[in-house]
């Protein structure tokens, strides 16, 4: 018999606000954060868009980690150890400091599953340009294991340096880039022996560990996950965000916004960097300590349009087959959509829903996150299924950032209360994977 899942902590950190109070009331709020990309962006080259979003600003020393050990992460593994120690904070776990590390009470049986996209690579542009420049670094006799590096202070030679266009030969790159990071450190500072990985599978990064997650609780083979996505493309020289600007995938909108499904629509607005965890728990688990629940995981499918490493599949089927297989029976009311923006995939996107609910008269609301915090790859997924638990708990729906709307879509154009009973939350990602995550008001008397 498979076993009942649910959300207990939710632990974002975006522009808009880091932290589940701030992030809601900026989501629902209608709070944007948007920036002009700087000259140093345009150097070699002129971009089409010409906005972005920011990374949230932080220190994960001011929350009690040691600078060492801060100093040894990219910027992808910052913003999970701080999602993460948002989530269990706000799931009403106990956090005190160790020795070395973080004390959690009542993580036994906890696994860890990470999405991201592309991950940080400002560290490897710099030992990169540092070694084909031959440079040479003045640094101490290196230390012979990690243990000695996690309680030493850290060495400036190492990492940065006053002249920040000379850049230096990082000596902790690998481990900084290996793509397992932002999993490993979650469950080496917070002290959990479960499972723990990361995945890949681009925009949809975060929904797939979210519903591998939810697999794994509900098959046994867990108790409790930290699970989420995270993203840093965060690069001085705005090198990835040219990556996407070539595609011509960025919205070239005069003031930024992406506008989802509307008629002015040019594509989706570059976040350089964002995250956020959830704490997925076995009901009784949940019930025995307390636990407030926003909502209960009931579905999850996935699957690959097997079309076009950058494009959807034109036709939709594979998504419709999606929506078949996790709706049946049920009556959605609220669906938060992937809703990048770009021209094909809203047009797409906007013909499966018509196909699966019918004309705007009988579709269940729809929006999109990204028209507030843009898009993060990696971390998108798993923002937008913290938007729709929190929108099933507060039993409220934000409204949609879009001017002329596309016709036949069930779009609220301002945030509205209404009683939610299930809702779903989708992504598509490049290279065709597609996912949807089923959520449910939870009652106490079923």
């Amino acid at each position: 018999m498979k076993r009942r899942v649910v959300v207990t902590g939710i632990g974002p950190a975006t522009a808009i606000g880091i932290g589940k109070k701030d992030f809601s009331a900026g989501i629902f709020g209608l709070k944007t954060c948007l920036a002009e990309i700087p000259n140093s962006y345009e150097q070699n080259y002129t971009f089409k868009s010409r906005y972005f979003v920011p990374k949230p600003k932080f220190s994960l020393t001011d929350l009690g980690f040691h600078k060492s050990v801060e100093g040894m992460m990219e910027e992808v593994s910052r913003l999970s150890v701080l999602c993460t120690m948002l989530a269990l904070q706000d799931a009403g776990f106990k956090i005190s400091n160790g020795d070395k590390y973080m004390q959690v009470e009542g993580l036994q049986n906890c696994g860890t599953i990470m999405g991201i996209g592309m991950s940080s690579l400002q560290t490897a542009f710099d030992s990169y340009t540092a070694h084909i420049a031959d440079s040479r670094v003045s640094a101490s006799e290196p230390r012979s294991t990690l243990e000695s590096t996690l309680n030493s202070e850290p060495n400036p030679s190492l990492n940065t340096n006053s002249n920040p266009n000379k850049p230096r030969f990082n000596r902790m790159v690998i481990p900084m880039l290996m793509t397992n990071s932002p999993a490993a450190w979650i469950s080496i500072l917070f002290g959990l022996k479960g499972f723990s990985y990361t995945l890949n599978a681009s925009c949809a990064s975060g929904s797939y560990a979210l519903g591998e997650a939810y697999r794994t609780i509900s098959d046994g083979r867990c108790d409790m996950s930290l699970t989420g996505g995270v993203e840093a493309l965060a690069e001085r020289n705005g090198a990835i965000m040219r990556g996407f600007d070539m595609l011509s995938t960025l919205t070239k909108a005069e003031d930024g916004r992406p506008q989802p499904f509307s008629h002015q629509r040019s594509g989706f607005l570059f976040n350089e960097g964002a995250g956020c965890v959830l704490v997925l728990e076995e009901l009784e688990r949940a019930l025995s300590r307390g636990a407030e629940i926003y909502a209960e995981v009931v579905g999850y499918e996935a699957g690959s349009d097997n079309y076009n490493i950058v494009q959807m599949d034109p036709s939709g089927d594979n998504i419709a087959s999606l929506f078949e297989k996790i709706c049946r029976g049920i009556k959605v009311d609220y669906l938060n959509a992937h809703g990048t923006a770009t021209p094909t995939n809203d047009d797409i996107e906007s013909r499966v829903i018509q196909r699966i609910f019918g004309d705007k008269s009988t579709q269940p609301f729809i929006n999109s996150t990204k028209g507030i915090l843009g898009h993060s790859i990696g971390a998108s997924g798993a923002l937008e299924a913290a938007v729709t638990a929190l929108s099933i708990k507060e039993s409220r729906i934000h409204g949609n950032l879009t001017f002329e709307p596309m016709g036949n879509l069930n779009l609220p154009m301002e945030t509205l209360k209404t009683p939610i009973e299930y809702a779903l939350s989708a992504s598509y990602g490049f290279g065709g994977h597609n996912a949807l995550i089923l959520f449910k008001r939870y009652l106490e008397d079923e």
